[in-house]
């Protein structure tokens, strides 16, 4: 497999609110986890993000490849403070409902 490929959110959706976007983002990192090691997400020009949108990307792939797998494999970059705040807040309830 290849090191690792930057995908830009506003490459792959419309927009950080719908479940449908999220859903986009979830389909494009699936795919690329298959040849790259590892997916780095880009927030650049994006300032917040919905539930539903977490729910269908993030939480999708955190169910499909598990918590541990979503922290090796994927990580995020050009957020903003609050933005990295929702994030993280997202995914450590992912760490308490596994623990």
């Amino acid at each position: 497999m290849k090191d690792s490929y930057i995908l830009n959110i506003k490459d792959i959706c419309v927009s950080t609110y719908t479940n449908a976007d999220g859903m986009s983002l979830k389909l494009a990192v699936s795919n690329l986890l298959n040849t790259y090691d590892h997916i780095v997400i880009s927030f650049h020009s994006i300032d917040s993000v919905s539930t539903s949108f977490l729910n269908s990307s993030f939480g999708e792939l955190i169910s499909d490849y598990g918590l541990d797998i979503f922290k090796d494999r994927i990580k995020v970059t050009n957020y903003t403070n609050s933005l990295i705040t929702t994030i993280k807040k997202y995914i450590n309830s992912f760490s308490l409902e596994y623990a």
